[in-house]
């Protein structure tokens, strides 16, 4: 079976850039809406959860079990996926003070594996009106932008059995975000 990368979308209109910067990185990877039944199968090697319009605080925003998903693979958020990570674990998403949408800069706060080739600053795009303002306990920040609190983190307190949690608040997909791909990059 052929290793793939699946992507569960939630209405972003990113998705599409997604699949293609994974495919640009040599990696097969598939498309399904996120409430779509699937099954891990062995060449799956790790799940992303696009960005959406919606905000995770509506009462009837896209939801799907995180947690079960990483006792299988790993796993990254972007955008509304970071934010619906946050705040089934406990986090704070709120509503930003104005909707960010465009350029940033990305300042990494801690050295991961998963932002080693991005330099300490670069250019990010951002597209949300939400922001998560405080990570769950258990978490931890790996960068933030000189308007939002979080814009990168990871789960660093896990059971043996569970797989690597990531999420990006930024579009790492876009052409806007200098060093993106490389964070998408799957070695």
């Amino acid at each position: 079976m052929a290793e793939k990368i699946l992507i569960l979308d939630f209405g972003s209109q990113y998705t599409q850039l997604i699949a293609r910067a994974v495919r640009e990185a040599n990696v097969y990877c598939e498309i399904i809406p996120f409430s779509k039944p699937f099954a891990f199968e062995p060449g799956l090697k790790g799940i992303i959860l696009s960005g959406s319009p919606c905000s995770v605080n509506e009462e009837n925003a896209p939801e799907m079990n995180i947690s079960s998903l990483i006792a299988s693979v790993p796993v990254l958020g972007i955008c509304y996926g970071a934010q619906l990570t946050a705040k089934q674990f406990g986090g704070l998403v709120a509503k930003s003070n104005k909707r960010e949408y465009g350029r940033a800069s990305l300042q990494i706060r801690k050295e991961d594996v998963f932002l080693k080739e991005v330099p300490p600053q670069s250019q990010v795009w951002m597209s949300h009106s939400d922001s998560i303002k405080e990570l769950p306990e258990g978490f931890e920040l790996l960068a933030d932008t000189d308007s939002i609190p979080v814009a990168a983190f990871k789960k660093s307190e896990s059971p043996a059995h569970h797989f690597p949690l990531y999420g990006v608040q930024f579009h790492p997909e876009v052409y806007h975000s200098k060093e993106g791909k490389k964070s998408l990059k799957i070695s």
